[in-house]
């Protein structure tokens, strides 16, 4: 490996940083920080070494927090096709129960025994309306937590927009 000057090497990580090739500015600042510790600028290299990083840090966060919305986003909508069919189930032993009613019209001599299906065809739908009941708190929990993580990534991208600023600031100060 050639031995290169600080100013080559610092002015190199520069053009890298500037350029967006972030991870090799972060490496090219690391090296200069290894090889010149002691120089006047190692402490401007160091900061502007530890911005990329944490750029580059937030940057992978805020990427694995879309995968995740993304995630909660599919999960969100099996939900949702779940509710619709829950619905349509509950509609659909709705109409059963008219059935049956009608049936208990016409047949009086089995009234007993159709009166206890009733009883079961009720306490089906009040566990049917109880599982809609506790999916649709599902669903508002996962409402919130996609809004939570809705915020996080906006607060992120904030972050990394003051760390762009703080960038060019110090860059300007060059």
């Amino acid at each position: 490996m050639p031995i290169v000057g600080p100013a080559l090497l610092l002015s190199r990580a520069d053009r890298q940083a500037r350029e967006g090739a972030w991870e090799e500015a972060v490496a090219s600042y690391d090296e200069y920080l290894t090889l010149f510790a002691d120089d006047s600028d190692a402490p401007r290299v160091l900061e502007s070494r530890d911005t990329l990083a944490a750029m580059l840090t937030a940057r992978a966060e805020l990427t694995r927090r879309r995968e995740e919305v993304a995630r909660l986003r599919d999960e969100l909508t099996s939900l949702k096709e779940e509710g619709t069919r829950l619905r349509e189930e509950g509609t659909r032993l709705r109409a059963d129960a008219t059935v049956l009613r009608e049936e208990v019209n016409r047949l009086r001599d089995e009234r007993v025994q159709l009166r206890a299906e009733w009883t079961q065809l009720r306490a089906e739908g009040a566990q049917l309306r109880d599982e809609l009941t506790r999916r649709a708190g599902d669903l508002a929990r996962t409402r919130q937590e996609l809004a939570a993580r809705e915020a996080e990534a906006d607060r992120l991208r904030a972050d990394i927009e003051r760390l762009k600023q703080i960038d060019l600031k110090l860059e300007r100060k060059r």
